[in-house]
């Protein structure tokens, strides 16, 4: 690990090939590289926030390394709420690559990325083939178009219909002779409309209108993703 700046790739590991020219460290540690004979490997350090150990030994690793003549050295956090990419940007002292998921907009603000967008210009076409009419997201924010991270999001997917995120009991359906919702406005009526006429439970409990899965990251999911949009 070293200071300077850095690059943050959010991607699977065979994106490698395409992207190793934007995710270098320093210039002189690039030019040095080059000079390197073919058959010489260059370790690259890669820090991954949602990883384990990593020997870079499988067929996949393996292939990569042929290809490219570059191998990850790969750290990872040893405990949930490890703090290394906070203790990255008080030392000033970052990996090549780094994966930091929750905490990719402190090294933004930390100055500690850099912007690929050239470097994707110059030698990343098949990231911009990947990528297609999805590409311009990758851009930061409207006030900073950098690319500081490449994501697999949306890449390849399929959108499926949405169906079952939202219930409701037979017993509040009844109370609306079993006409079903078509709106959330709808939906919200129903359940206030059942607990005014139904404030306890048969054997006396308060009667709960709506709950959330919301233990430890599912409040994210259901409570910040999706009411906050």
């Amino acid at each position: 690990m070293k200071a300077g700046k850095t690059s943050i790739c959010i991607m699977a590991l065979t994106m490698i090939a395409g992207m190793l020219a934007g995710c270098g460290g320093k210039a002189k540690e690039t030019t040095a590289a080059k000079s390197k004979s073919k058959d010489e490997i260059t370790e690259l350090t890669f820090y991954n926030a949602d990883g384990q150990e990593d020997t870079w030994s499988d067929p996949v690793a393996e292939e990569l390394t042929k290809k490219t003549g570059v191998k990850l050295k790969t750290d990872y956090p040893v405990a949930s709420d490890d703090k290394k990419v906070a203790l990255m940007i008080a030392e000033q002292n970052y990996p090549d690559l780094i994966y930091a998921k929750g905490d990719a907009s402190s090294l933004i603000d930390a100055g500690a990325l850099i912007d690929m967008s050239d470097l994707i210009d110059k030698y990343g076409p098949n990231i911009k083939k990947m990528y297609g009419d999805e590409f311009d997201k990758l851009k930061y924010t409207q006030d900073d178009p950098s690319i500081y991270q490449l994501s697999s999001y949306k890449i390849g997917g399929t959108v499926f219909e949405s169906t079952g995120t939202a219930q409701i009991q037979w017993a509040a359906l009844k109370e609306n002779d079993y006409k079903l919702p078509e709106s959330l406005e709808d939906y919200e009526k129903m359940i206030k409309d059942y607990l005014a006429a139904h404030p306890k439970t048969d054997d006396g409990m308060d009667t709960i209108g709506l709950t959330l899965s919301a233990a430890d990251w599912h409040w994210m999911i259901t409570k910040s993703s999706r009411i906050h949009r």
